[in-house]
């Protein structure tokens, strides 16, 4: 199961409450639950999961970035930023980064798109990203969106599939590491 959550802002009251990921990723969060930037989810909610099953918990958390505006973001979102790496962290999940938008970089759609990774525009923009907000490399993967077009695109589809692939990778190896019940 796939869940998707309002990102994060800059500004406090706007965006995920830093207070609701540790109950997310451990799975105290009903679905359709309809979060409040100005206040977290607690366990007098009365939705509030007390007992998670492993279903109920999260796997592998994808952090979505626009590869064009990396080099932009603020200090106050990359300390946000790392507030969640830390609870993400706390809880022992596994995490990745998506670098999307892809296609606004034409240096790297030029050629050939299957070695983007390559590309001198992605491997600066992946290097700063590794530097600034601490993602280990290989747990960066680029893709291109899909935003206006009528037909698939094999070469999109398989940075697309295999970026799901590392996430399904990640989250088995979360799984691995539990203990035994």
């Amino acid at each position: 199961m796939l869940c998707d959550s309002m990102g994060l802002d800059e500004k406090e009251g706007v965006g995920l409450c830093v207070a609701d990921i540790p109950h997310i990723l451990k799975g105290c969060v009903p679905d359709r639950y309809q979060f409040s930037p100005h206040k977290p989810i607690t366990p007098k909610h009365p939705t509030f999961i007390t007992s998670p099953s492993l279903k109920d918990r999260i796997h592998c958390v994808a952090y979505v970035f626009d590869i064009n505006s990396i080099d932009n973001l603020s200090s106050k979102m990359v300390a946000k930023f790392k507030q969640v790496q830390k609870e993400v962290l706390n809880c022992g999940v596994a995490h990745v980064a998506l670098f999307t938008k892809v296609n606004n970089c034409y240096e790297v759609l030029q050629d050939n798109f299957l070695k983007m990774n390559k590309s001198m525009i992605s491997q600066s923009q992946i290097q700063n990203a590794n530097k600034m907000l601490g993602i280990p490399l290989s747990n960066i993967l680029v893709v291109e969106n899909y935003a206006s077009e009528r037909e698939m695109d094999p070469l999109k589809d398989i940075l697309i599939l295999s970026a799901l692939k590392q996430m399904f990778r990640a989250a088995d190896d979360f799984l691995e590491d539990l203990p035994l019940e």
